[in-house]
């Protein structure tokens, strides 16, 4: 009888956890991080917050993710003006170009649980609403326009369970078109590494 009750310990133990996902269908996680847009900004602090749904399609795999993200890239220089100076030089002023973006995004996560040891590795993508302010000071004069765009983001990240819910490290890429006078039609969108915790609820 020792014999067999160590062998039903020993198939338990090696049976596969049924807490892969212990947690409710709904979580949120805070998000910190450095962004560096794909223009001539540069590199930002970057802050995010997402809520969202683990649907129970594809075995529970399939999340449902609304995130929304803030962050104020800017740079800096020289411009020369059309007016010259006595000594017929044109003038120069020193100016720098901030540009702020709130970011709305909606994406369809899928989930590897535990596919590398206690991690689990996950892939996303979806459209995002972008809001964009641009602001030149120059030439003791400050300019800013306002607009706002669609585009879309691509992530990918691992996540470690930690308590009620998961540790989290993510790289997402944002495609973030933009058409203003102070920037031109460019790509106003940025390459993203972030850290956070996703809390299960």
């Amino acid at each position: 009888m020792n014999a067999l009750a160590l062998l039903a310990v020993a198939a338990l133990a090696a049976a596969p956890s049924s807490k892969k996902d212990n947690g409710g269908p709904i979580f949120i996680a805070p998000k910190v991080g450095f962004i560096k847009p794909v223009t001539s900004l540069g590199g930002d602090l970057f802050l995010g917050g997402e809520v969202g749904y683990l649907t129970p399609l594809l075995q529970r795999r399939l999340a449902l993710v609304l995130e929304v993200n803030y962050h104020r890239p800017s740079t800096s220089g020289t411009l020369r003006g059309p007016q010259l100076d006595n000594l017929g030089q044109p003038i120069e002023s020193p100016y720098t170009l901030a540009e702020r973006e709130v970011a709305i995004q909606l994406s369809a996560v899928f989930r590897f649980p535990r596919a590398l040891g206690p991690l689990t590795p996950y892939v996303g993508a979806g459209p995002g609403l972008y809001l964009h302010r641009a602001t030149v000071e120059s030439f003791d004069s400050t300019a800013s326009e306002s607009g706002g765009g669609l585009g879309f983001q691509a992530l990918a990240g691992a996540e470690l369970p930690l308590g009620p819910g998961g540790a989290f490290l993510e790289a997402k890429y944002h495609f973030a078109p933009v058409d203003f006078l102070t920037t031109g039609d460019v790509n106003a969108g940025a390459v993203l590494v972030a850290v956070g915790y996703r809390l299960r609820l």
